[in-house]
């Protein structure tokens, strides 16, 4: 059910925030439709970093047991996206907000190491203690061990919050991993099927934070869907 969207213009700052598995479905539902353009066209490109941005919020959804949002930053800067996770507290509730960079490190024959397409792709362009940033790795290369990684990057020292990968870790592309290697080795797998199989409780939402009953969520009336191209359009 979508919730309390009034406009497509962020007016008064709002924010649409989209359910990560509504992403992920988009995703496959485009790839269906378009092939193997919605993984090489630019028109896709939103679509494609929202898919990776969706993984590692249900990674992290997983680790911590608490539900993330995404919103895209429509603008050329940084972050990619915006994500926030909804906290009770006993005095109140909070937003907690994760600024996301994603990459895809597609171009092995220019960066022959993700050490290399770190650095040439993001680092030297990005300084910003509250970035987080998500790589994308293909299936044909041979991603190092995450202690191995932590160990690189630590002596590299970068300038941003946290730096994470996701991979495919199987032949059949069911097990996804999504790493952390910087500041803190971990790594969180995911079941692709099993996200397939799950529906999204609230594909859209705008939320108002209680003071005393918990995060509530207000209907709008109206149905908001996404286009292949991550666009929002709200259906009268």
């Amino acid at each position: 059910m979508p919730v309390c969207v009034r406009n497509l213009n962020f007016m008064n700052n709002e924010e649409v925030l989209v359910n990560p598995y509504t992403a992920i479905h988009l995703f496959a539902k485009t790839y269906r439709s378009v092939g193997n353009n919605l993984l090489i066209d630019r028109r896709y490109r939103v679509t494609r970093e929202a898919w990776i941005a969706s993984m590692f919020l249900l990674a992290i959804r997983k680790h911590t047991g608490r539900d993330w949002w995404l919103t895209p930053v429509r603008d050329d800067g940084s972050p990619d996206f915006n994500c926030y996770s909804f906290v009770e507290g006993k005095i109140g509730n909070s937003k907690e907000r994760i600024k996301l960079e994603v990459f895809e490190w597609r171009k092995e024959m220019y960066e022959d190491s993700f050490i290399e397409a770190l650095k040439t792709i993001k680092l030297r362009k990005i300084i910003d203690p509250q970035i987080t940033l998500l790589c994308y790795v293909r299936k044909t290369v041979a991603v190092p061990p995450v202690i191995e990684l932590n160990m690189e990057i630590i002596r590299i020292a970068p300038k941003v919050k946290d730096i994470w990968y996701v991979g495919d870790v199987s032949v059949d592309s069911k097990i996804w991993r999504i790493a952390q290697v910087y500041p803190n080795p971990m790594a969180i797998d995911l079941d692709y099927d099993e996200i397939l199989r799950t529906r999204a409780e609230r594909s859209f939402i705008h939320s108002y934070l209680g003071k005393s009953n918990g995060v509530v969520y207000e209907s709008s009336g109206k149905k908001v869907v996404l286009t292949p191209e991550f666009d929002f359009v709200v259906e009268e």
